[in-house]
């Protein structure tokens, strides 16, 4: 999702002269909605259907169609549809688009009391993922954060029986598990960057560089802040981690369900992909530990971020709209979890945001790999919530692959992104003022 410098402004001036439209309460009407998701894998499809169905049967009078496209599609899928004026009735969207769909008037608020119930039933940090200008835009439903995953059989083979603490030990477990053949070629990396994904090169970074005691953007959000003495030494720590050999650009960190490689930091919803492993063997080999604390740092990190279900500002049926997207998140009774988090602990392997689907399924997520995952979710910093989020998170992305490669190094990167970054988030701010 390679989006231009353009992006912010382009989707404010085009979507704000969209009109919004009278909301239908009248509840024995015929109603038909559309929801939009990103989940059309056959199994997922069909758990979304038998939602769907269990709620249509309560009420006959409304019909749900499910359109789905994959995650790279998604943005735009979005974009070109509101432009087109056939926009979905409800979005299930990434938190970091909603500055941008905020402020060109593309989402509707929730109703006040949909507001508390979420705000009541979810952790700070998890409320704050959904919340842009002050206002609460949808109801959350995965919550993702990073933590170090980590070989515990390379580990061993390598003298290790513990996972870093701190940045040195990183560094020395790191070089301590490499190998390379008779050739020179590097057959198993110590630490892996999930190269080729955005999310997956700039959450680890931001990860790391909040358990340095560093920031992605300073207090009122005008100005990037991972130009610091922390930023720099975080993308110091990469720098060390290529000179050592720690890190090696041929085995990147998608080899890490193979078992080639010792060391990645990665969200938490790649659980399915490692108990799918035949490479790796997931109770016995797959370690999950806290983010190393780095050299400015005290205390363990990391960032999250969020997914939630919104309503268009233009749905005619807006009020039906919400009424599913509560059902979807409301327990079906006492003690039981809501259908949005049987499907998200059952279908995807995800962390559910509501505590009570927590709660319902503690024995789910107490495993020994989602057991810190749960736990971090109540220190971790959401990822920041600014217009020009995903053109900066892309330019950034860019350059620490470069670094990566010894195209750049820690400094370059930081005198190029900054400045820029800096222009970005102006330009958004000035376009919302006119």
């Amino acid at each position: 999702m390679h989006i231009k410098r353009t992006f912010s402004i382009i989707v404010i001036l085009t979507l704000v002269l969209l009109a919004f439209t009278s909301v239908s309460g009248a509840q024995d009407e015929e109603i038909t909605l559309t929801v939009l998701t990103h989940w059309g894998e056959e199994r997922l499809l069909d758990a979304q259907q038998a939602m769907i169905d269990e709620y249509t049967a309560m009420h006959p009078n409304v019909t749900i169609e499910l359109i789905t496209v994959p995650f790279e599609e998604l943005l735009t899928e979005i974009i070109t549809s509101r432009t087109a004026g056939i926009s979905p009735d409800v979005y299930h969207l990434y938190n970091l688009w909603l500055p941008e769909f905020v402020t060109s008037g593309l989402l509707a608020p929730p109703p006040e009391a949909m507001v508390e119930e979420i705000v009541a039933n979810t952790a700070p940090g998890i409320v704050e993922g959904v919340t842009f200008n002050d206002q609460v835009w949808g109801y959350p439903t995965e919550v993702n954060t990073y933590l170090l995953l980590y070989n515990k059989r390379l580990l061993e083979e390598a003298g290790f029986s513990e996972p870093p603490a701190n940045w040195d030990e990183l560094k020395e477990i790191a070089s301590a598990i490499t190998q390379v053949d008779d050739t020179g070629a590097v057959t198993q990396a110590g630490f892996g960057v999930l190269t080729g994904w955005d999310s997956g090169v700039v959450h680890p970074f931001a990860s790391l560089m909040f358990a340095n005691n560093g920031n992605y953007l300073n207090e009122d959000h005008t100005a990037v802040a991972f130009d610091s003495e922390q930023g720099l030494e975080t993308l110091q720590l990469y720098q060390d981690l290529v000179d050592n050999s720690g890190i090696d650009t041929s085995i990147a960190g998608w080899e890490f369900p193979n078992g080639t490689v010792g060391m990645v930091v990665m969200a938490n919803w790649w659980r399915a992909t490692l108990q799918a492993s035949e490479n790796i063997d997931y109770e016995t080999e797959v370690g999950v530990a806290e983010i190393p604390v780095g050299p400015s740092g005290e205390e363990t990190s990391t960032l999250s971020y969020n997914w939630l279900w919104g309503v268009d500002a233009n749905s005619e049926n807006a009020e039906a709209a919400w009424d599913f997207v509560q059902w979807l998140n409301t327990p079906r009774g006492e003690g039981e979890a809501s259908p949005m988090g049987e499907f998200l602990v059952n279908e995807l392997g995800a962390i559910p945001s509501f505590q009570f689907d927590q709660e319902a399924f503690s024995e789910d997520l107490g495993d020994h790999f989602l057991t810190p995952f749960v736990n971090s979710t109540a220190y971790a910093r959401p990822e920041p919530l600014i217009g020009g989020s995903q053109e900066i998170k892309t330019m950034l992305q860019t350059e620490i692959e470069a670094l990566l490669s010894g195209m750049s190094d820690p400094q370059s990167v930081i005198d190029f992104v900054a400045p820029e970054a800096n222009a970005i988030l102006e330009e958004f701010r000035m376009a919302t003022e006119e």
